[in-house]
């Protein structure tokens, strides 16, 4: 994989944050107990794990490294890192202890996991580096008060895209500019995804620049399977958007009970698949995705007239949404990690689904039990299941 293949080996060969990368080195020099912990804050992609790791290697230092949100309570947390962060090694050496993906501690049968990271924090024999995705999450804000925080933000695309160029050139692809600067738009500031499209052939694949609507339509449009894929890849979004918008033009369509089922049952297909992809880093796949989605739909689709649809959702479960958004927020804390997809993206495109499937009192009582929800939430899913039953 080029991703694993050009990954930096060192911090200063990271592309973009240099004011925090130098913050977070000098916050590691200068750290002694009862110093603020490190936290560092951006999107997926823009190199927050990597960073972590080069600094462990760079300064020498022992490393260990805990996601979150897998542990969850205080319990688990204390048995999994109590012991480290109170010591040191028989010579005082030091341990860097990293915990990843804290922004999944929410809505936990325990909720005193983060005034168990807080008050290691303050009491701890060793330095502790955090990374969360969402700024805005309740758990960001409340380590906050303890942390040296450090925004990671996407690269700037004209540095993303020299350093295309380099991997392109030390391959030996030919590639454009031109084509370099669309695969940087499309990756959105993800370097992994970048990358992972220049090794895939993605790069480039799109043959006309179009927007969303005219990508769906000109899909729904093709006379053939090759032109369908076209017009798949055209699409100026990632993935998943083309996912979303091709499941709300299903959903708004006038299709038989049967014809519906079957072209739904290609889309939560394909949607798993994403998942599989993003889970195991696997991007090799994605050169198949377009490929597989279209022959699936159109074989499902072809003759029936669909047009794009960016209305989603219906207005009744949108509204249960923005209602209950606290609970909603706690509970996509949890699912979306599970599903490799973000907190906000898992409110927005599976939240309301999953509220019908709690009208089913044996699938409330096995999420619950799945995900270790505390009564209040298992009431909050009891209650929202049961506006949909029957």
């Amino acid at each position: 994989m080029w991703t694993e293949k050009y990954r930096p080996k060192t911090i200063g060969g990271m592309v973009g944050n240099e004011e925090a990368r130098l913050r977070l080195v000098a916050w590691l020099e200068k750290w002694k107990p009862g110093s603020k912990a490190a936290l560092l804050v951006g999107p997926p992609g823009t190199g927050k794990t990597t960073l972590v790791h080069l600094l462990a290697a760079r300064s020498g230092i022992n490393f260990v490294e805990l996601n979150a949100s897998d542990v969850r309570t205080k319990e688990k947390l204390s048995k999994k890192i109590g012991e480290v962060l109170g010591s040191t090694s028989l010579f005082g050496e030091r341990t860097l202890v990293f915990l990843d993906e804290v922004d999944g501690l929410a809505g936990r049968a325990d909720y005193g996991a983060l005034d168990f990271i807080k008050d290691s924090i303050k009491s701890s024999e060793n330095p502790i580096v955090m990374a969360a995705n969402d700024p805005d999450s309740d758990q960001v804000k409340k380590l906050s008060e303890a942390s040296l925080v450090l925004r990671i933000r996407p690269p700037p695309p004209r540095e993303v895209q020299l350093f295309l160029r380099m991997v392109a050139d030390s391959e030996g692809l030919e590639v454009s500019e031109g084509t370099l600067a669309e695969t940087v738009g499309s990756a959105g500031g993800d370097i992994r995804y970048a990358v992972n499209a220049l090794q895939s052939g993605a790069a480039g694949s799109k043959d006309v620049e179009m927007t969303a609507a005219q990508s769906i339509n000109a899909f729904f449009d093709a006379q053939d399977g090759p032109s369908a894929v076209r017009a798949l890849r055209s699409h100026p979004g990632q993935p998943r958007d083309k996912l979303r918008d091709l499941l709300g033009s299903v959903l708004k369509a006038r299709l038989d009970e049967e014809r519906r089922a079957r072209a739904l049952d290609v889309l939560s297909r394909a949607d798993v698949l994403m998942g599989r992809i993003a889970r195991g880093q696997d991007w090799r796949l994605l050169r198949y995705f377009d490929t597989t989605l279209a022959y699936g739909l159109r074989e499902i689709l072809e003759g029936q007239r669909l047009q794009y649809s960016q209305d989603l959702l219906p207005w009744p479960l949108q509204l249960r949404v923005w209602n209950d958004s606290k609970k909603v927020r706690e509970l996509a804390a949890i699912i979306g990690p599970k599903l490799s997809v973000s907190q906000r993206g898992h409110v927005v495109e599976d939240f309301p689904y999953l509220m019908v499937l709690c009208a089913s009192k044996k699938f409330r009582d096995e999420l619950v039990r799945r995900l270790d929800l505390e009564d209040p939430m298992a009431n909050f899913l009891a209650k929202e299941g049961g506006r949909w039953k029957g």
